[in-house]
Order: structure tokens, then C-alpha cells, then sequence
């Protein structure tokens, strides 16, 4: 392949350079920036209210009908829904990824609408609401009393009319949830009043609904023939208490007239009194913002973080602002480490290239190549609708390593090349690039294919792949533009022969030229020279080690860090020695001759060489076998949730209390920053009710914590001490998921499910022996759920005989129930702009026990009032507070959390082999969440990897016009692929260690791991090319298979060597990763990092073997056509790298 064009022009080449970096400087300034790619499922919520009805009335009259309905939407896949006996009614449709979720929102609301005749009149009343949202929390702010001079009432009241408008007209926010109560106007009735004026709840309902209405009177004078038009208005709704108790309920005979204000008393209270929130102990309302799907999450937050802002300007003296949960908070952190290492990643390759070159000339041109092919991915990236996330920057740290390696291959050729003793660098430049240019092509093939299969695999692993793999593979691709344009136009200018004869004019420069370096480098060399190289390449390795460690940060190390500078300028003073240069050299050679003894030795014993060919795949089947799965690891992202479940039937003071000691143990532990606790309400199971507490728990800063106060270690001690506290109360911490849209918490979500229709005692029952037989399992920490049948209630009946006799209807009787106890929505009014409710029911000291029904009655056909307790009974029962279904089976939620040291695909496989054995006939689960996702992708690895091969071989097939030899490439992969194993192996075995788990976590076979499998196959056939590559071009100018393949060994292996090391050490700081997204750096760091050494290692000494196997094979079928029968061309490469002493 002649390429002399770009060599003779390196002016065109510079420019094609510098337009793909200003290209890629603009998609860079405009790319979207996302803590993932858009791989949460469309989600669709339906919500209702049947106020005062319980949970299995709520199931029955509003989530069966509506259910019937929806279910079987155009590409729904899933449906959950929950009846709490609060009245509210939810239903969550989850939709397949690629779902337009505007159309899913149509759709659904279709559906919604054909089920409106079926539900009860108080619920079409108050309205079946459907948006579409995604069921993670995007934001948690709260506006909270900083000086305890407020009321919860206007805290709640000042957010609701103020900022909760602004925050849902911010674009992309779905829903935003204020955990408090609007303004109500609370009508009190009192019973016994009422029933001295034989009037029932009905009574007021209707008064005012002819009291409290707008109205239309029309207008004086329309078509009158006169000057004036006068326009008649009603006073309508009324706005203020005082109004209220004015209005006329009845006459009395006496002629008084009988007003509201005479039989209830009013105020201007909240809408439902079950929320409480706290902000550090302080009075507080929180909001809960959720996404709106198909949005992008990090804009949304960075605008709503920009109003919250605008708003803490203006708030009241004495209101605070907290926000105690940002997604964008992990996002930044992260993203930061990220760009971190990957300008460590290139220090650490440019000081590997260095040592190998020992020359800075040289050096510079991969140094310059990395930026450019980097800088250009952006701009493809922004072309195809990519966005900058945790996996494409990742992309971008691998992709330093693979980039590098093609300028390396570059400048090592022209090196070779001027070793020949060619005199001009063009000319050697040129030649190499012939030799080079197919070996270029064929490797960027190659490893771009391996991403080919990827980009059709669907769901959330396959964005996943999509992401990384393309990104890996545009950058391959600028990086050989690079290596055919840029890289030898460089070499051309910037190297220089090694041995020539040149004019005294040119000796004189080079003599100007060595002086002034011998000028610069003096004080250099001095302390250099008296540096043993051996004390050089001990001072690199601290100097790195202290780079991996952050030795560098002179605010957290002033001392270290100016040691390490030291050391630092030190080990690059003894590098640029002739003394370290002439010895590496000479380690080389020596390492060379040894190198070759070896490959001739395993090309002599074939059957050694297939052998442990055959050993190794064998154990990469094993490992691969045994290696845990997963699907995201778990972050410390800064953030704790926190749920309380309280014993059924527990007092709003009771509850109160307990959260309160909660909120104290909280506070002692020194790495929160901040807590806020909301009472009567769970992110666990969508509970609602005194019974129930939530927390979130916001972390110091990732730099202001420890590495022993890192989320999981805090997570442990604070349940640890919460068990030992509290013994009536259940405690649960956990970490919010690493992937927003699926689920609140990253436990493993099981909905079990009841397909017998039976009773949920039964169920629960069932349910409690599977969770006892799951925490049995060494794989599984906990499984435990807020459900629980045995809340205290009454069972009433009517006794519709004696309804009857007295002429009283049923229905009567339920609507005075209602009234007093269940409360009614019984009319509307406006104040500060707004529309506010207006609830009727009896005042608290009138509900309190069973014996307050005696001061109920109810009045008969004849006008005359009778005791309700005549015609009802009660019954103490037992019943749940929340019902849940899941696609239509009556469901139980249960989270299992993995115990330390096991991944969540164990704890998946523990959960299906005890399913298999405990659960009876009729009843089963299904996931949801993540882990249904991890469980449909867990046998895709297999398949992506031959997918992956059969590209690989056909690619190389078609290069080499034969499918015997590409064998040799392929066989070798699977040694690479072992190491990976064994690294992650080892780490997961460390991390097993007690002293170890929290700090270094576990590692498993998980989308980080495989990413990085896929992008060593690449990496790997691009080793076995080259020594392939080469060792195929000698044979055909003449030289026996054996002798070519060693040569071919020989020539490559100082490339091979420099790019495998210059990964392996560039990727070191993403091995030892701490800090915020610690847990997936490492699995791709070890993984790669194992894959490349093992792999290099293995390859240097089968590849030559296999070569002369399936050479001698394919020369069987087709004769080899030689191309330089006289053998001019490979004499200098036999006296190169031939050993001299042998001869």
C-alpha cells in the first residue's frame, strides 16, 4: 500500500488533522452530557383517589377496572399497580425501550378513558390522572423552618403556591410530589348537634353545592336600546372560614335560621394531616421531582437547580433550601474522576513510549496522535446522538491505549527501517508504510468489527454495548486515519537517520544543534548520571505508583507531594541519559536473544504449544463458568435512603417518636452532611400511613470522606446500630440505584405473585417461608418486606332488615359513615390564586373509638333520628394497608439485598434454585426493576463473543485469502480472555477477605467486564496480526515458514511489548480506583489490565507456532506465490534482528 502522498505532503496532512480537532472541539462543546444513555424503559402512571375507601375497595372498584383495560397496550411489557387504604390508587405501565413514551401516554389514556364508566363517582370526580414519568427520583429538595418561627401549614402552603408551580414548568420534569397537604377549608361536624337538628352529612353537601357555586346571571340591557350595558355578577365560590359558617343549612321552626357555623366548626387546616416532614430536625416540606421519560435527566436537573437557586434568594427569613438528593451530584464526581484518569492514562502511556524510544522526537508523534483521533470521536459522536456519559468517557480511557498503538507501530517501522540504514527519513517513512499501510487496515478492521455485533443487541445491555462499542470503534477508526496520514508525515519531518553521510553544512547544524542540547541538558545529566538505572526504573515506578495513589495532591499531601515531585523530575533527568538508554538497550537485546531461543523452542514441540493452547481454553470455559454475573456494580453516590416500618395500627405521636431517635442516630454519624425524614410515607412498597417513615441521607463530599466512611461501610454501621435500638421497628438502609428509572433502591425487586386467588393471609404466609428459606442462602444478606396483613380494622355490616322496618336505605348509612369518618370532597373554593377543596367530616374528637358511633344517627322515613349502632355491627379484624398487583396477579414485594463478597447474578441463580424448591403450586415471581433486565441479558455474553469471532475470522479470511491462516489470529484470543478472568477472580477473592469487603466491594462478570472482553479481542488479534502480518510477508520473499515466523516474532515484539505496557500501566490508575465510582473502574481496569498481560505474554510464544501450523496447512491447499525470489529485500532484516552470536 503506498501512502508516499501524505508523506510528501505533510502540510495536507496537518490539515486533515486540524480540521477533525476543531470539528471534534465543536461536538464537544454541544454534546449532551448524561450519567447513562437513555436505557430506562418508558414508564406510564395512572393515578386515583377514592377517598376514605380501604385498600381492597380501592383494588376492587378503581385498579381492576382501570387494569382490565390497560393491560395489553400497544408494547407495554409490565404492569404494577398499588391500593393503600388512604383511598389512592396507582398503576405503573412499563413500556419496551424505543417506545415513543408520548404515544404510550396516548394509548394509555385511551384505554384509561373506556374504564371511566366502571369507577365510583368520587373517583371520576376527583379525576384519573396519566403522565408519563419514570418511577426513580430525579431531585429531593426541601424548603425547611431554619428557626422553628413558621407553621407547617404556610411551609407547605408557601411552597406549593410558589415554587412547586415553577419546578413543573422546568422541561423534563415529569411529576413533582411535595410529600405535605394543600390549603383545605376542614368543615368539623359535630355529631351530636347534628343530630339535634336531624340533619346528616348529605345535608351539608348539599348546601353547599347550592351555596358555593359560580354562576352565570347574564347581563341588564343586552339588545335594550339604551346607553349601558351592565354585566350581573354573583358573588360565587366563597374564600374565607368566615363565609363558610354563614351558609344556611335550614330554617328552623322557631324562624332562626340554622348556618354551618352552627354545626361544625371551620378552619382553613390541610387537605390530609399524614405527612410530616423533617430537614435536620427542623419542620420542612419536601418535594419529590420525578423525570419525565424520553428527557435528558442531567439538563433537567442543572435547570431545576437553577430555579431552586433564583428562589433561596427570595425565600422568608428563617426558610432554608436543601437539597438532599441530586442525580447530577454522582454524574459531576464521576465524570471528574474520569477525565482524571484519563489525562493520568496518557502521562503513564507517554512516559512507556518514552523509555522504549529514548527519544523525545519520537515520543511526540503518538503523543500528538492520542488528542487528535480523541478530540475527533467527539464530533462523530455528536453526528450519530451520543451523549458524554460514564461509559463513552470510559471508551475514551481505553481508547488511548488502542490509539497509541497505531503510532507506535508507525514510528517503530520507520525506526526499523532507518536501523537498515536508510539516509533519508521520507524515504524510510515510505517504505515502511508500504509494509505497514495493509497491516494498519487489516487491524483497524479487525477491532472495529468486534463492535459490529454488539450494536444490534436490544434492550439496556445492549445500549449499553451500543455506547461503549461504537464509541471504541470511531476512535479506532480516526486513529487510523491518523496512523495512513499523520503519524509517518511526522515521522518524515521529525526523525532523523541513524548512520548517514551528510554535507559539512548539515554537520554543522546537527553540531549547533547537539550543543545547544548538551547546554540545556547539563545540569540534567549531572545528577543523572549518578543515578544507577536500576535506581531510575525503581524512581518511575514511585513516581507512578504515587500518580495511581494521588501522591500529587499537594492540599491533602504537602509533603508526599513534594517528595514525589522530586522523585518525579529525578526519574526523568536519569531517562534522558545515555547511561539508562545504553542500558535499557542492552536489557533488550539481552531479552531479544532469549525470546527467540524460546519461540524456536515451542515451534519444535508443537505439541506442547497446542497443549497449553488447549489447557488454557479449557480453564477460560471453566472461570467463565464460574465467575459471578451481574449487570451495573453499586456506586457510592453520595446518597442513603432510608425506610421505617412500624408495627401495624402505630399513632402518628408514636411514629413521630420513633423517627425522631432515628433522625439522632443519623445525625452522630460523622460522614452525613444532611438528613431528611418524611413521616407516612415509604419508598419501599408504596406505603402510606403512620406505620411508615422515610429518610434520605445525604453524604459529605467524596474528598471530605474517608475511604472508611465510603456509602456501604456507613450503610452496615448504621444498621447495625439500628437493630441493636430499635426492636419494634423495622430499619432498612440502602443505596439508591445506579441506573435512574427502574427502581427506588438497588436490591433485587421480586414480585411475588398469587395466581390461586386465595387469601393474603395464606399468601403472606407462603411469602415469609420463602424470604426464611432465601436468608438461609450464604448469597443473600436479606430479603424482607413492608408488607404486612395484620393491620388492626373493623369489619361492618348492615343490617339491612332493620334498614328496612325504619325506611332507611343502605346507602344512607354508608354515606353518613363517609361523611364522619372516611370524610367527603364535598365542594371547591379559590384562594391565593388557586383552587383548594373543601372536606367534610367529623371533628377528631368524635372518631376516635369504637364508642363514638353512639353519638352517630341516622335519619329514618319519618324524619325522626336513630342511632347508627341499631343498624350496623362491628367486627375486629386484620387486614393490609397496601395491595399490590403485578400484571394482574395479587403480588407481595420483597427486596433481597446480596450478601458481601456476592454479586447480584448469585444472588439471582440463590433466588431461582429456592423458588424451585419452596414455593407451591400457584404461586411464583417475577422480577422487577434491574435485576429483571440483568436476568434477560445474563446468556447473552456467550453469543456476543462468537459473534464477535465469526466477524474477526471472515474480516481476516477475506485479508489473507484464506480461512485456515486467520486460525492462527483466533486461537490466541482465549488467552487474553483468561487473564481477564483470573484478575477479576482474584480481585472478587480479595474482596471476599472480611478486613477487605467494604473497601475494595466484589467484582463479577458485569457490562463493565464485558466491555472491556470485547474490546481485548480487538486488542489481542491486533497482536497476533502483526507478527502474523510480517512473518507472512517473509515467507513469501523466500524464507522457510519456521524462520520467518521467528523472525516475524522477533521484529514485532518490541511494538507488541510497547503498546501491550503502555495499556497495562496506563490503565493502572482505573485498577486502583477509590473513590466515586470506584467498583466499575476496577472491573474494567482489572479486567483489561489481565486480559493484556496474560494475553501478551501467551501470544508472544504460541502465535509463531500456530503461524507455522496453519501456514504449512494452507500451503498444502495453495501454493504460496513468492514475491522476491532473489532475497535482496530480507537480508537486512536477517542481519537486524537475527542473532549475531549464533552465526
Amino acid at each position: 500500500m503506498r501512502l508516499d502522498k501524505f508523506i510528501n505532503r505533510p502540510v495536507l496532512s496537518t490539515v486533515i488533522s486540524i480540521l477533525l480537532v476543531i470539528l471534534g472541539f465543536i461536538g464537544l462543546a454541544t454534546l449532551p452530557i448524561t450519567q447513562y444513555p437513555d436505557i430506562a424503559p418508558p414508564t406510564i402512571s395512572v393515578s386515583a383517589n377514592y377517598t376514605g375507601a380501604n385498600a381492597q375497595t380501592v383494588l376492587n372498584s378503581v385498579i381492576s377496572p382501570l387494569e382490565d383495560q390497560i393491560n395489553g397496550v400497544e408494547n407495554m411489557m409490565y404492569m404494577q399497580s398499588t391500593a393503600t387504604n388512604n383511598g389512592s390508587a396507582r398503576i405503573t405501565v412499563y413500556f419496551k425501550q424505543g417506545t415513543d413514551p408520548d404515544m404510550a401516554q396516548v394509548n394509555v389514556q385511551n384505554r384509561v378513558t373506556q374504564a371511566q364508566g366502571l369507577l365510583p363517582s368520587e373517583v371520576t370526580q376527583v379525576g384519573v390522572t396519566t403522565m408519563k414519568r419514570q418511577t426513580s427520583m430525579l431531585m429531593i429538595f426541601s424548603l425547611y423552618d431554619k428557626e422553628d418561627k413558621y407553621n407547617i401549614e404556610f411551609l407547605e402552603n408557601y411552597a406549593s403556591i410558589n415554587l412547586i408551580p415553577e419546578i413543573k414548568r422546568v422541561n423534563g420534569v415529569g411529576d413533582a410530589n411535595a410529600m405535605s397537604a394543600d390549603y383545605s377549608m376542614r368543615i368539623w361536624l359535630k355529631p351530636d348537634v347534628m343530630a339535634q337538628y336531624k340533619l346528616l352529612p348529605s345535608d351539608i353537601t348539599s348546601a353547599l353545592s347550592e351555596q358555593n357555586v359560580e354562576a352565570a346571571p347574564g347581563q341588564f340591557g343586552e339588545r335594550g336600546n339604551q346607553s349601558f350595558q351592565y354585566t350581573i355578577r354573583y358573588k360565587g365560590r366563597l374564600s374565607s372560614a368566615t363565609e363558610f359558617e354563614d351558609i344556611v343549612i335550614k330554617a328552623l321552626p322557631d324562624g332562626q335560621i340554622l348556618r354551618l357555623g352552627d354545626v361544625a366548626d371551620l378552619e382553613l387546616g390541610r387537605l390530609s394531616y399524614s405527612f410530616n416532614n423533617m430537614v435536620n430536625g427542623h419542620k420542612a416540606v419536601t418535594c419529590i421531582i420525578y423525570q419525565m421519560a424520553g428527557t435528558n435527566a442531567t439538563e433537567t436537573i442543572q435547570n431545576l437547580e437553577k430555579v431552586l437557586a433564583d428562589y433561596e434568594k427570595n425565600l422568608p427569613d428563617g426558610i432554608g433550601l436543601s437539597i438532599a438528593q441530586s442525580a447530577n451530584d454522582f454524574l459531576f464526581a464521576s465524570i471528574h474522576e474520569v477525565v482524571k484518569t484519563l489525562i493520568e492514562a496518557f502521562i503513564l502511556v507517554f512516559i512507556v513510549v518514552y523509555i522504549f524510544l529514548q527519544d523525545m522526537r519520537s515520543t511526540l508523534i503518538p503523543a500528538i496522535a492520542i488528542p487528535v483521533a480523541l478530540i475527533a470521536t467527539f464530533f462523530a459522536m455528536k453526528l450519530i446522538g451520543f451523549s458524554l456519559n460514564l461509559l463513552t468517557l470510559s471508551a475514551m480511557v481505553l481508547a488511548i491505549a488502542i490509539v497509541v498503538d497505531d503510532a507506535i507501530v508507525v514510528v517503530e517501522g520507520v525506526h526499523a527501517k532507518l536501523d537498515q540504514g536508510y539516509k533519508s527519513s521520507r524515504l524510510a517513512s515510505i517504505d515502511a508504510m508500504s509494509e505497514l499501510g495493509g497491516a494498519i487496515v487489516s487491524i483497524t478492521l479487525v477491532m472495529m468489527s468486534v463492535f459490529i455485533p454488539v450494536s444490534f443487541i436490544g434492550g439496556t445491555a445492549g445500549t449499553f454495548y451500543q455506547q461503549f462499542g461504537i464509541t471504541m470503534a470511531l476512535a479506532i477508526g480516526f486513529s487510523a486515519i491518523n496512523a495512513l496520514t499523520l503519524s509517518p508525515a511526522l515521522c518524515a519531518l521529525f526523525l532523523k537517520p541513524h548512520n548517514s553521510n551528510t554535507t559539512l553544512k548539515e554537520r554543522m547544524d546537527t553540531a549547533y544543534k547537539e550543543s545547544r542540547r548538551i547546554m540545556v541538558s547539563k545540569y540534567t545529566d549531572a545528577i543523572g548520571k549518578r543515578l544507577n538505572p536500576k535506581i531510575v526504573i525503581l524512581f518511575v515506578i514511585i513516581a507512578i505508583l504515587g500518580m495511581i495513589f494521588g501522591m500529587f495532591n499537594f492540599d491533602q499531601h504537602p509533603v508526599l507531594c513534594i517528595l514525589f515531585i522530586i522523585i518525579s523530575i529525578l526519574a526523568f533527568a536519569g531517562m534522558t541519559t545515555d547511561k539508562f538508554k545504553a542500558s535499557f538497550n542492552k536489557s533488550y537485546n539481552s531479552l531479544l536473544n532469549k525470546y527467540r531461543k524460546y519461540v524456536v523452542f515451542f515451534i519444535h514441540r508443537k505439541g506442547l504449544s497446542f497443549g497449553i493452547l488447549g489447557a488454557l481454553i479449557a480453564l477460560l470455559v471453566f472461570f467463565m463458568n464460574i465467575t459471578p454475573t451481574g449487570m451495573v456494580p453499586n456506586e457510592d453516590t453520595g446518597t442513603i435512603m432510608g425506610a421505617v416500618t412500624l408495627p401495624p395500627g402505630t399513632s402518628q405521636e408514636r411514629a413521630q417518636e420513633v423517627l425522631n431517635k432515628v433522625d439522632s442516630l443519623i445525625a452522630a454519624e460523622p460522614a452525613v452532611q444532611s438528613r431528611t425524614v418524611i413521616s407516612g410515607f415509604s419508598f419501599i412498597g408504596s406505603g402510606q400511613g403512620p406505620s411508615y417513615g422515610s429518610i434520605i441521607i445525604k453524604l459529605k463530599d467524596w474528598e471530605e470522606r474517608s475511604m472508611q466512611q465510603s456509602s456501604d461501610i456507613v450503610v452496615a454501621s448504621l444498621f447495625m446500630r439500628s437493630q441493636k435500638l430499635f426492636k419494634d421497628a423495622q430499619v432498612l438502609f440502602f443505596a439508591p440505584p445506579m441506573i435512574p428509572g427502574y427502581s427506588i433502591s438497588t436490591d433485587i425487586e421480586l414480585n411475588m405473585q398469587d395466581k390461586t386467588g386465595g387469601s393474603l393471609d395464606h399468601f403472606f404466609e407462603v411469602v415469609n417461608s420463602y424470604m426464611a428459606a432465601l436468608e438461609e442462602r450464604p448469597e443473600i444478606s436479606s430479603a424482607s418486606t413492608n408488607f404486612n396483613p395484620s393491620f388492626p380494622q373493623y369489619q361492618m355490616d348492615i343490617d339491612v332488615a332493620a334498614c328496612k322496618r325504619a325506611g332507611i336505605s343502605p346507602s344512607t348509612i354508608l354515606s353518613t359513615m363517609q361523611g364522619y369518618f372516611g370524610g367527603i370532597y364535598a365542594s371547591n373554593f379559590n384562594s391565593f390564586g388557586k383552587m383548594y377543596r373543601v372536606m367534610i367530616q367529623a371533628e377528631p374528637d368524635a372518631t376516635k373509638n369504637m364508642e363514638s358511633l353512639n353519638s352517630i344517627k341516622v335519619r329514618g322515613s319519618d324524619g325522626e333520628m336513630a342511632p347508627i349502632t341499631q343498624f350496623v355491627t362491628m367486627k375486629r379484624v386484620y387486614g393490609p394497608d397496601v395491595i399490590s398487583r403485578f400484571n394482574l396477579y395479587t403480588s407481595i414485594q420483597v427486596m433481597v439485598s446480596p450478601a458481601a463478597g456476592y454479586t447480584s447474578g448469585q444472588a439471582l441463580q440463590a433466588i431461582s434454585e429456592v423458588a424451585s424448591q419452596n414455593l407451591p403450586t400457584g404461586f411464583g415471581y417475577e422480577l422487577g426493576g434491574m435485576a429483571r433486565e440483568e436476568a434477560q441479558t445474563t446468556n447473552t455474553t456467550g453469543l456476543i463473543f462468537v459473534l464477535c469471532l465469526v466477524f474477526v475470522y471472515l474480516l481476516l479470511s477475506a485479508q489473507y485469502e484464506s480461512y485456515v491462516l486467520p486460525l492462527a489470529v483466533l486461537l490466541s484470543i482465549p488467552c487474553g480472555l483468561l487473564g481477564s478472568f483470573l484478575f477479576v477472580n482474584g480481585f472478587a477473592a480479595l474482596g471476599s477477605i472480611p478486613a477487605l469487603k467494604m473497601v475494595l466491594g466484589t467484582m463479577s462478570n458485569d457490562i463493565y467486564m464485558q466491555i472491556a472482553l470485547i474490546m481485548l479481542m480487538g486488542l489481542l488479534a491486533k497482536n497476533a496480526i502483526l507478527i502474523v502480518e510480517f512473518a507472512l510477508d517473509r515467507r513469501k520473499q523466500g524464507m522457510s515458514i519456521s524462520w520467518a515466523a521467528v523472525l516475524g516474532a522477533s521484529a514485532r515484539l518490541r511494538p507488541i511489548l510497547m503498546t501491550s505496557l503502555a495499556m497495562i500501566i496506563g490503565l493502572l490508575p482505573l485498577m486502583f480506583a477509590f473513590g466515586v465510582g470506584a467498583h466499575g473502574n476496577r472491573t474494567l481496569g482489572a479486567s483489561a489490565i489481565g486480559g493484556m498481560l496474560i494475553g501478551m505474554i501467551c501470544q508472544i510464544f504460541i502465535v509463531p507456532t500456530l503461524f507455522v501450523v496453519f501456514q504449512w496447512l494452507q500451503e498444502k491447499f495453495k501454493p504460496i506465490e513468492w514475491t522476491d525470489m532473489d532475497g535482496s529485500e530480507v537480508e537486512p532484516d536477517i542481519e537486524q534482528y537475527s542473532n549475531k552470536d549464533e552465526k
